[in-house]
């Protein structure tokens, strides 16, 4: 029985082409924006997990912070460092100095932004290497006069000549340069320093640049729960006391991701309302051609009735008919903006990728097939209270 209400369904859209072509116009325009505006939900959240994707270990930053109420502020030193490596499941705590220095070769100058690193920062930020090799162990522990150049300052200190193994003086002091780096934009996202010239071993900023420390960049084990290894890291650092817990900021990777997401997910929330609001005027669209074919066809309603068609089967034919006409403009658009995702790389440069959701699709396609049922349910009701003698004598 379903399938001869389907037969008549698409029996009546080909009856009336443009009608209908018409009606599923606004349903086909509202999930299509919805569509796109899930594949650029995705994208962003694939592209924030990967942003900010580490390689195995958890990281977690400490800064100094300030109480306001005691109008005191929080100082990180070696004793924080030392305190800190004693906590169960950190892999190694790195403090982190930035300073902006001279840097001069034969050929150039520049006021350069420096940033002390350890040996494993290269592999667990995931910092593309151009040439050469990151730091060894051994010497970021004897603090050796090396460095890395990013791919900016190369450009400007060596305009002709190649890097590797040449020197630079900074601050007086000749340092070897062992490797280029590209310090992109993410790099900078990801290491919460977005603008690098030149990386040394983070002990030779302790050398020229004395002082309190910036930022310690703390390695936690990935077996250990996020939650917990904040919370550990926290009591490290104020010692247990709660007064000292304001003199200090910590935060992780993690949370990074999270506020970037809901930042984006607010403003993705008022796109998909606007295209919710398409759909629903797509869904008064189809409610009104309903009515207009009931109208139309209230003799065939009373022959049927007069043939013995009951109630629901007339009310049954008219709900097919707004959800197959509702349907099949969701699935055109499901279709055409699947079909589009995955074009637009080709034709267009997306800094970021668009991948269409299967699960949430499914969920819209759904959404068009409930609104053309709540679309068809007046109209039906319409046509199946008509008794056959009433809709006989109607012309």
């Amino acid at each position: 029985m379903f399938l001869n209400y389907l037969k008549v369904s698409f029996l009546m859209m080909r009856s009336k082409p443009v009608r209908s072509i018409l009606s599923l116009l606004g349903i086909y325009i509202g999930v299509l924006a919805l569509v796109v505006i899930l594949a650029i939900r995705e994208g962003i959240r694939r592209q924030l997990y990967d942003l900010y994707r580490t390689s195995g270990a958890q990281v977690i930053f400490v800064h100094p912070g300030y109480d306001q109420v005691r109008k005191v502020i929080g100082k990180l030193g070696p004793d924080d460092v030392t305190r800190l490596k004693m906590v169960p499941g950190v892999i190694s705590v790195a403090p982190r100095r930035v300073s902006d220095q001279d840097a001069k070769t034969v050929a150039a100058s520049i006021h350069a932004h420096l940033v002390g690193i350890d040996e494993k920062f290269v592999a667990v930020y995931r910092v593309p290497i151009i040439r050469g090799r990151s730091f060894l162990a051994s010497e970021v522990q004897s603090n050796q006069a090396v460095c890395l150049l990013t791919g900016d300052a190369t450009r400007k200190l060596f305009p002709t000549g190649e890097p590797l193994e040449s020197t630079i003086d900074i601050q007086g002091i000749p340092y070897q340069i062992i490797g280029i780096v590209d310090w992109n934009m993410a790099v900078g996202q990801r290491t919460s320093v977005p603008e690098a010239d030149i990386l040394v071993p983070a002990g030779r900023l302790s050398e020229t640049n004395p002082g309190f420390l910036s930022t310690l960049e703390v390695l936690v084990a990935p077996g250990i729960a996020p939650p917990q290894a904040l919370w550990l890291v926290k009591q490290a650092v104020s010692r247990g006391d709660p007064q000292r817990e304001p003199l200090y900021f910590v935060r992780s990777l993690d949370q990074m991701v999270e506020r970037s997401r809901q930042f984006s997910d607010r403003i993705l929330a008022g796109l998909l309302g606007i295209a919710a609001i398409s759909l629903l005027v797509g869904g008064i669209g189809v409610a009104n051609v309903m009515v207009t074919s009931v109208t139309e066809r209230t003799r065939e309603v009373g022959i049927r009735k007069a043939l013995g068609a009951r109630r629901t089967d007339v009310l049954m034919q008219f709900l097919v008919e707004s959800s197959v006409l509702c349907g099949t403009g969701g699935l055109l658009a499901v279709l055409t903006g699947a079909l589009g995702v995955s074009l637009a790389p080709s034709f267009f440069d997306f800094q970021m990728p668009l991948i269409v959701p299967p699960v949430p699709v499914i969920y819209c396609f759904g959404l068009t097939v409930l609104i053309g049922i709540l679309a068809g349910v007046y109209p039906a009701s319409r046509a199946a209270s008509l008794s056959p003698a009433e809709a006989l004598r109607y012309e």
